[in-house]
């Protein structure tokens, strides 16, 4: 667990000295409310697709929830705090989501080890998570451990972005091809839907800030331009 906290603490300390602290605040940073609007656009739209799902008993688990703020569309949508869970190897983020949300169950553990038993959620996700994993090998224990504690039927859904960035090898596009891979999809689990979510930084962002009634525009005709996808898998039998 060391090895991928310290390799993860230091993917954001190098984010955030290079791109600012104020880099996805909502409130101070005109950049980002659209972009979250496309994010969250994305996981509603593929949730929506999910059958079954209950509010009152599904359990729903986040895996490198940070300090638990992609866990709040969940409440806000009705689920019960008591049946949400999240895990991150990094114990200053799991401090701070214990902090702001108290009624749910966070661990500061291994993704690739998860402490959970097999087949206990209904939903397990992951947002902007396996972008940042370069390392393959890793990327297919955490995603064999997403599969082993999602329910047979269950969803696993995945909200991060498609494109790796040219000339930078501290990220890793989180591609159709890359998913079919790691989740063993056609065997282990079948791709129910992928749903268009933010824009590429580049456009996004300043279209956020100074354009922002051209946003869903610009991403409704140039889908290329779009970078960020949810998708939403089912775990077969």
């Amino acid at each position: 667990m060391e090895s991928i906290q310290n390799k993860t603490q230091a993917w954001y300390k190098d984010y955030y000295l290079r791109k600012g602290n104020d880099r996805n605040d909502l409130l101070t940073n005109p950049e980002v409310l659209f972009q979250y609007f496309g994010f969250e656009f994305a996981a509603l739209t593929a949730l929506g697709k999910a059958i079954n799902f209950n509010k009152e008993s599904s359990k729903i688990l986040d895996v490198g929830c940070g300090d638990g703020n992609s866990l709040t569309r969940f409440l806000r949508l009705g689920f019960s705090p008591g049946n949400i869970y999240g895990i991150d190897a990094i114990g200053e983020r799991i401090d701070e989501a214990c902090k702001r949300y108290p009624n749910i169950d966070f661990k500061c553990d291994n993704a690739s080890k998860m402490p959970y038993e097999s087949q206990m959620f209904d939903l397990t996700f992951s947002s902007g998570m396996f972008i940042q994993i370069t390392d393959e090998k890793l990327s297919r224990e955490i995603s064999d451990e997403m599969l082993r504690v999602t329910k047979i039927n269950g969803y696993i859904m995945l909200i991060d972005w498609r494109y790796s960035k040219p000339g930078n090898s501290t990220y890793l596009g989180v591609s159709k091809r890359r998913i079919v891979k790691m989740f063993s999809v056609g065997s282990l689990s079948d791709i129910v839907c992928q749903t268009n979510g933010a824009l590429i930084p580049p456009i996004g962002r300043p279209l956020s800030k100074y354009i922002p009634s051209l946003y869903f525009f610009v991403r409704a005709l140039f889908p290329f331009l779009v970078g960020s996808k949810a998708t939403l898998l089912q775990k077969r039998n």
